[in-house]
């Protein structure tokens, strides 16, 4: 084993806890400043002790598989709208867990104005989570064990986070955008879908 693949385990493993710190201080650190530190901390760790890997894995972007991402992001956007009045009827604290999640997300400079930063965040957790965490589980268990485990390591951040629907959505959203990754052999489908979910939901057409 070369000294890059024996550093990129620990490169994965300061990333996620990079993030962790991240949504753990919510409370303390405005949620901008705080997700776009974990993602630049990151993102350079990956390009110092990653870069083999994210290579590969960012080659072939094809058309098929941007447009397909874009229509999975803008099929969880309307799943998104849809379910959010229905989980509010069956279980009512979900509206003030959203309402807290928005409340963090209109922090200065706000969601329209910190779209750049959103885009770099997200950005980092797909070289991350269905990036790095999934080549590296796919050599030892196979690519369906990767893409599960992956989705398991993405709710930690939201386990630090304290919300426990944000830890089934990021499971759900994990294990889709995962499969996409494994699906089209990249990242192009997972962070087109990422961006479409996040730029409606989050910043064009909030559900609360």
């Amino acid at each position: 084993m070369d000294r890059g693949a024996r550093a990129e385990p620990l490169v994965l493993t300061a990333c996620v806890v990079a993030f962790c710190i991240a949504m753990g201080l919510r409370e303390e650190l405005n949620i901008w400043i705080g997700t776009g530190a974990a993602a630049v901390a990151s993102v350079t760790l990956l390009w110092m002790g990653a870069r083999p890997t994210l290579r590969s894995i960012l080659e072939r972007p094809t058309a098929v598989s941007l447009a397909v991402g874009i229509a999975v992001g803008i099929a969880m956007s309307l799943a998104t709208w849809w379910l959010y009045p229905l989980s509010i009827a069956v279980l009512p604290t979900v509206e003030g867990e959203v309402e807290k999640l928005y409340a963090l997300l209109r922090q200065p400079p706000g969601p329209m104005r910190a779209f750049p930063l959103l885009l770099l965040v997200v950005a980092a957790e797909e070289l991350i989570w269905r990036g790095l965490a999934i080549d590296l589980f796919s050599k030892a268990l196979g690519a369906p064990r990767a893409v599960l485990l992956s989705a398991l390591l993405y709710i930690l951040p939201q386990i630090a986070f304290r919300s426990p629907l944000l830890i089934i959505v990021a499971a759900l959203c994990g294990l889709l955008w995962g499969t996409l990754r494994v699906r089209f052999d990249g990242l192009a489908a997972p962070v087109a879908a990422h961006i479409v979910w996040d730029f409606l939901v989050f910043v064009m057409y909030p559900v609360a």
